[in-house]
């Protein structure tokens, strides 16, 4: 599913007056008509119902007049509250002009009546945002912070125009309050900032209404972000076909565990041969290497050289002959922080950056040691969270959560190579710009080796034929989609 930033719809909405003549009226009306159906499918009929309107000075509040006269025609008992004083733009003038004239009362918000628009909050059965749209961008006064609470505190059902007031569009730092929606409808596309915190809370159910932009312009454009959504993983899955053996569904080498971390290998094989990887090789500090025979005798174990419980430089010989035989190779996991380590990875990301390859946890801490000295490319993928990922970038993970798309997409871009970014919502980014957000999942994945699982399932699909972006979008969503439903 496409989805979008301020910008990306200015400029759409920009195309559409300048190819085909759809103005800014005409699309407040489209607007209005798509409030009032979104709004009509949630809570029946509207007629006899008690709406408060609250508007903002800009485009949004003018949707919220146009809405507003809707309302009134399908017999609706209307309120309007002007939440920032009088509108700023031509066709927000306009649209409250109409209101006046058809004998609407338009009141100013202030602290000074705030006890009467309690009673109207009370009052109503439905309360329409319309105060701040996609141009949200900073702190909120006082005084409307203040109209913020009484909202969240006292409307029965809140319904936001676009956007709820205070949210920012593009996902990064929102105001410091926020309307708490139970439904938004937003216009043309999903706005990034909507599935980032606060906003996946704030927004409520989510409802896409049109605004007159044609299909045929949308066709042409090309959209950077896309939403994975259960139709987009379908299409992603690999074909299985009858005709085949194992050796047709790929092989992985998985280069992981230590002394402390002996379950990894287990975990990160678990992944990749419940995606269908055909053969799985895994290695193991010699001494630990029972613990993948007992565990999981599907997968391939090979002992390697140690060095007091860490996978030794002895052992290079041996990982190159399995890794001349993979279709894919997952590395990291479990390593631990060794010397010994630090070359062994080196040493397969110099090699073999002819074949896909995930690093991931341990592996990431080892490279972020000589970041500069990693020669990466676009058959690779990292698989950071957000501390992981400040050790690769020396940027604070408190930044990094703050915008994870753009450090994602910019740590993508500078060093060529694809990144899964993991969080609430995973970002991952490609080198070329393009990103993807993934939204499935809960707190059951916040325990370790629920990451291990997750590289695993990366490389399971990758040996499939399937490129590295590709197979970790549909890996996250059914990552996170498998423990929604073990939840239940």
């Amino acid at each position: 599913m496409k989805i979008v930033t301020a910008g990306e719809m200015k400029n759409l909405e920009s195309k559409s007056f300048e190819l085909y003549g759809i103005d800014g009226a005409l699309m407040m009306e489209h607007a209005a008509i798509s409030l009032y159906l979104a709004i009509e499918e949630e809570i029946g009929n509207l007629s006899g119902k008690k709406i408060l309107v609250i508007a903002g000075k800009g485009n949004n509040g003018g949707d919220a007049f146009s809405a507003a006269r809707t309302f009134i025609e399908a017999g609706a008992n209307v309120k309007v509250y002007l939440a920032l004083g009088e509108p700023t733009g031509e066709l927000p003038r306009k649209n409250l002009s109409i209101l006046i004239k058809l004998g609407m009362e338009c009141k100013n918000y202030s602290k000074e009546n705030s006890k009467e628009f309690v009673d109207d909050l009370k009052w109503s059965d439905l309360v329409l945002d319309g105060i701040l749209g996609t141009g949200t961008n900073g702190t909120i006064s006082d005084e409307l912070g203040n109209l913020i609470d009484l909202v969240n505190e006292n409307s029965k059902f809140t319904v936001s125009i676009d956007l709820p007031t205070g949210l920012n569009a593009d996902g990064e730092a929102s105001s410091n309050k926020c309307i708490m929606a139970d439904m938004t409808v937003t216009f043309g596309f999903i706005k990034r900032g909507m599935l980032f915190y606060p906003g996946r809370t704030a927004c409520g159910k989510i409802k896409i209404g049109k605004i007159g932009i044609p299909q045929k312009l949308i066709d042409s454009q090309f959209f950077e972000g896309e939403l994975t959504t259960f139709d987009d993983a379908k299409m992603l899955l690999p074909t299985r076909p009858k005709l085949s053996n194992k050796g047709t569904f790929g092989k992985v080498l998985i280069i992981s565990g230590s002394s402390q971390y002996t379950g990894t290998p287990v975990m990160v094989s678990l992944g990749a041969l419940r995606v269908g990887a055909g053969l799985v090789f895994a290695t193991v500090p010699a001494p630990f290497n029972t613990v993948i025979t007992s565990s999981l005798p599907e997968a391939i174990s090979i002992p390697l050289d140690e060095e007091k419980g860490f996978i030794s430089t002895k052992s290079i010989e041996t990982i190159d002959e399995f890794a001349e035989k993979a279709s894919v190779i997952a590395i990291g996991p479990g390593l631990g922080d060794h010397d010994e380590s630090v070359e062994v990875i080196k040493h397969v990301l110099s090699k073999f950056n002819d074949k896909p390859m995930i690093i991931d946890a341990d592996g990431l801490t080892l490279i972020s040691k000589d970041i500069e000295g990693i020669k990466f490319n676009d058959r690779m993928i990292i698989t950071p969270h957000p501390g992981e990922f400040s050790r690769l970038t020396s940027i604070n993970a408190g930044m990094i959560l703050s915008n994870p798309v753009k450090y994602a997409r910019e740590f993508a871009r500078s060093k060529n190579v694809n990144v899964l970014l993991k969080g609430p919502t995973t970002v991952i980014a490609m080198p070329d710009e393009r990103y993807t957000l993934n939204i499935t999942g809960n707190t059951g994945l916040a325990k370790g080796g629920t990451g291990d699982v997750l590289t695993g399932m990366i490389a399971g699909f990758a040996a499939q034929g399937m490129d590295v972006f590709h197979a970790a979008q549909l890996s996250a969503y059914i990552h996170g989609r498998t423990s929604e439903l073990y939840s239940k």
